[in-house]
């Protein structure tokens, strides 16, 4: 498995500065399209970000974002996803239609965006992660967007350094917010609150079973969630409890001997769809094929789950990673 797997997927998660969220005094203005609109100020990334109206051409570089979007009722407004580590196949079946023709035009998506490629769309907001910025030089700065005119709203997941679920919730409702959809917001996370309710409900009393959450190896080991970030709380949430919550990184390398230390009961692996298939298939056979590892429960009885990288990044289907999880560590409570 390439080093530069994982390095892909914990930059897209990760990148540790704290923020405030909220939202500003509430005023009427009336829209370029005509529609009544609530003015909302956010504290996003380090910076206060002001809407005075409804977003009309919108570029998101991550399809957990558009999802959200979509479930909002605004697909409409998408002129281009980038692709990412997803395949636009894992968004939920009730948003697909919606978003397949937005997915992935080539101006955003041959290698890092570009700056004259995003303009090339014509968008007034901009959602992505944080870690483009880290490429300026191909990818522009805030101020390169500002002087075109182009607004940024930065999810809460790819720069909190130790995110958890409620910054999955913020996102949600602070798109909602900037899209004028408030209340479509609240009941999505109110769907999501009411799911894992669900799941503590049933694993109430049961010991929380030890989990590795497995997301690439290379020659010298494994990486897995650690003991800070969404997968840590996700695991616990889900009922079980991290095998690596000790280690102080989101995704600490781990060797053979650390994981027969921590004795797993159910391994997850995070599969990069956008790899195809035969990297899952290589993570599988990682596991099943290292004889170190065989008396390890997990591998012995063969409680290993696959779960895609979507779910594991912030979006509406982290519960579904919660779900999976409970199910796999209590069968006999899913049945």
């Amino acid at each position: 498995m390439e080093l530069k797997k994982h390095l892909f997927a914990v930059l897209a998660v990760l990148l540790a500065i704290t923020t405030l969220t909220g939202f500003g005094m509430p005023g009427t203005a009336l829209a370029e399209n005509g529609a009544d609109y609530q003015p909302v100020t956010l504290e996003n990334f380090n910076r206060t970000v002001e809407f005075t109206k409804k977003p009309e051409r919108v570029v998101i570089l991550t399809l957990n974002s558009a999802e959200i979007v979509a479930a909002l009722g605004e697909a409409d407004s998408i002129v281009g996803i980038a692709r990412n580590a997803n395949v636009v196949e894992e968004v939920l079946p009730e948003y697909y239609d919606a978003l397949k023709d937005k997915a992935f035009p080539e101006e955003i998506n041959s290698g890092i965006p570009t700056l004259e490629g995003m303009l090339s769309l014509s968008p007034d907001l901009v959602i992505a992660n944080s870690y483009y910025f880290n490429a300026p030089q191909i990818f522009g700065s805030m101020e390169d967007y500002e002087a075109n005119n182009v607004q940024f709203y930065i999810t809460e997941g790819s720069y909190v350094a130790d995110c958890t679920i409620e910054n999955t919730y913020n996102d949600i409702l602070n798109i909602g917010a900037i899209f004028g959809k408030k209340d479509q917001a609240e009941a999505l996370v109110q769907d999501m609150k009411t799911r894992l309710e669900a799941i503590s409900t049933k694993v109430a009393g049961k010991e929380p079973l030890p989990v590795m959450s497995f997301d690439s190896f290379d020659e010298d080991g494994f990486f897995v969630a650690g003991g800070t970030g969404l997968a840590q709380n996700l695991i616990e949430l889900a009922g079980g409890k991290n095998a690596f919550a000790d280690t102080d990184k989101q995704f600490p390398k781990v060797n053979i001997e650390e994981i027969i230390a921590r004795n797993p009961e159910v391994i997850a692996i995070h599969a990069y769809s956008a790899y195809g298939d035969a990297d899952t298939q290589e993570k599988i056979n990682k596991l099943l094929n290292t004889a170190e590892l065989s008396e390890v429960p997990a591998v012995k009885n063969n409680k290993i789950i696959t779960v895609p990288l979507f779910q594991v990044n912030p979006s509406l289907q982290n519960v579904n990673y919660a779900e999976a999880l409970a199910a796999a560590m209590y069968p006999e409570l899913f049945e």
